[in-house]
C-alpha cells in the first residue's frame, strides 16, 4: 500500500547533464520539479568528460565560474595511419564525478537519489505516477526520461534505432601527477587521439593533472575489445601511459549508447513524456560527443514544457543550431558511405600524406565542436549528393 503521494509539475528520471539542465530551466521557470536517480551523487560515470565551447551558453555558465576541476586545451594530438598531427582547436575536459554533481546540486530541483525507478504509468487524468521503493509515489503532469540508454522512459517510448549502439571501453583512474606530466604527449588537458582506419572509431588518452582518462569507441560494438587492444598497445609503445597505470587498466569497463539519427526524434515525446540526452540518442554522429547535445535537449525540453507545448519538443530540438548541425553531419556521413560503397570495387592505394593530414585535421576540427560553415549553402550541396537526402 502506498504510504504517500508527492505531487509535482515535472518528474525527471536521471541526474546527468540532460536531467539537471532540464531541471534548472524548469525551476527557474517556476515549475515544481522532482529529480530521481538510481545512484547517490557524486557518482562515477564512464565518460572522457569533454566539453566543447557551445556548452557554456547552454548551461548559462562561464568557465571561470565553474568551481571544480577544469582543463582547457587548444591543441589536440591526432595519430592517423602512422603519422602524428597537432591540430589547433579549443575545448575543455572535466571529471564527470565532479561536473554532474555540481550541475545537479545547482538545479534547484527536489532530489530523490539512490532510487531505482522500475514502474511508471499514466492515469485517466493524464498524470504520470512513479512508484517508489518505499511504497510511496511521485505524481507529475510531465515526466522527462534522462536516464541514459536504458532509461525506463526510453523503453516505454521506444525510439526507432536504425543503427546499432556504439561500443566504448574506458577508465578514469588516479595517477601520480609527476608520472602524468612525464608521459603525456602534450600539455595537461591536451587530448591524444588515435583515429582508426575507415573512421570506424578512435582511442584517446586525456591527462587531467593527477587523473587519466583512457579508452576507445567504435561504431561496431563488437569490435571495441580489439580496438582497445590497439589503443592500449599504441599508447604503451609510445610511452604515454605511466607504468603504474597498467594494473588498473586491466579492469577497463564498457558501455554503449546511440549516435544521433534524425529518426530518433520521432519518439522524442508522447502523452506528456519526453526523452533527452542519451535516452533519446543524440551523440554527435562522428565524434560521439554527448554532453553538449544532452544539455541542449534538456534545455529545449524544459522550454517546450514551460510553453505548454510538449508535443512541439521534437520540432524545437530539430531547429536548435547544435542539432541542426548534427543532422547535416549525419547527411554527410550517409552520402560518404554511399560513395564509398560505389568505389569499393575499384582498387585503392593508401591515402597521400596530404590526404592523411586532411582526415586528421577534419577530425580535430570536429572534435573542437566547431560549427559547420555556411549551413544553408551546405544544405543545398547535400541535396545534390547521392545519399545526402
Amino acid at each position: 500500500m502506498m504510504t504517500s503521494i508527492h505531487d509535482c509539475d515535472v518528474a525527471i528520471i536521471g541526474g546527468g547533464p540532460a536531467g539537471s539542465t532540464c531541471a534548472r530551466a524548469l525551476v527557474l521557470g517556476g515549475a515544481r520539479v522532482v529529480l530521481l536517480d538510481r545512484a547517490p551523487f557524486p557518482r562515477v560515470k564512464l565518460c572522457a568528460g569533454w566539453l566543447s565551447p557551445a556548452i557554456w551558453d547552454v548551461l548559462q555558465l562561464a568557465p571561470r565560474e565553474y568551481p571544480r576541476g577544469l582543463w582547457e586545451w587548444r591543441v589536440c594530438h591526432v595519430h592517423y595511419q602512422g603519422a602524428d598531427h597537432a591540430i589547433p582547436g579549443q575545448g575543455w575536459f572535466i571529471r564527470r564525478f565532479e561536473f554532474d554533481d555540481y550541475l545537479l546540486r545547482r538545479s534547484g530541483a527536489e532530489l530523490r537519489l539512490d532510487v531505482h525507478v522500475k514502474q511508471l504509468e499514466r492515469d485517466a487524468d493524464g498524470r504520470w505516477t512513479i512508484a517508489l521503493p518505499d511504497g510511496g509515489a511521485i505524481r507529475a503532469r510531465y515526466v522527462v526520461g534522462a536516464g541514459g540508454t536504458h532509461c525506463p522512459v526510453a523503453r516505454m517510448l521506444a525510439p526507432e534505432r536504425p543503427r546499432r549502439a556504439v561500443g566504448v571501453q574506458e577508465l578514469e583512474l588516479p595517477a601520480d601527477p609527476a608520472a602524468v606530466a612525464r608521459t603525456r604527449l602534450g600539455r595537461d588537458g591536451e587530448p591524444e587521439l588515435l583515429l582508426f582506419d575507415g573512421a570506424s572509431g578512435y582511442g584517446w588518452n586525456v591527462p587531467k593533472s593527477d587523473w587519466l582518462n583512457v579508452g576507445c569507441g567504435t561504431l561496431d560494438a563488437g569490435a571495441v575489445r580489439g580496438a582497445w587492444r590497439v589503443t592500449h598497445d599504441h599508447l604503451r609503445a609510445a610511452g604515454h601511459l605511466p607504468p603504474e597505470a597498467e594494473t588498473a587498466l586491466e579492469h577497463i569497463k564498457g558501455h554503449s549508447y546511440f549516435l544521433y539519427d534524425p529518426a530518433h526524434l520521432a519518439a522524442a515525446s508522447r502523452d506528456g513524456a519526453l526523452l533527452v540526452g542519451d535516452a533519446l540518442g543524440l551523440a554527435h554522429p562522428i565524434t560521439a560527443e554527448g554532453i553538449l547535445p544532452a544539455a541542449v535537449s534538456g534545455r529545449v525540453a524544459a522550454e517546450a514544457i514551460l510553453a505548454g507545448d510538449p508535443d512541439g519538443y521534437a520540432a524545437r530540438l530539430a531547429r536548435h543550431e547544435v542539432i541542426a548541425d548534427y543532422r547535416r553531419v549525419h547527411r554527410l556521413v550517409a552520402a560518404a558511405s554511399k560513395l564509398k560503397r560505389r568505389a569499393a570495387a575499384r582498387p585503392a592505394g593508401l591515402p597521400s600524406r596530404a590526404g592523411r593530414y586532411a582526415v586528421a585535421r577534419g577530425f580535430g576540427w570536429l572534435f573542437s565542436g566547431a560549427k559547420l560553415p555556411a549551413p544553408r549553402l551546405l544544405d543545398r550541396a547535400l541535396d545534390l549528393l547521392p545519399g545526402g537526402r
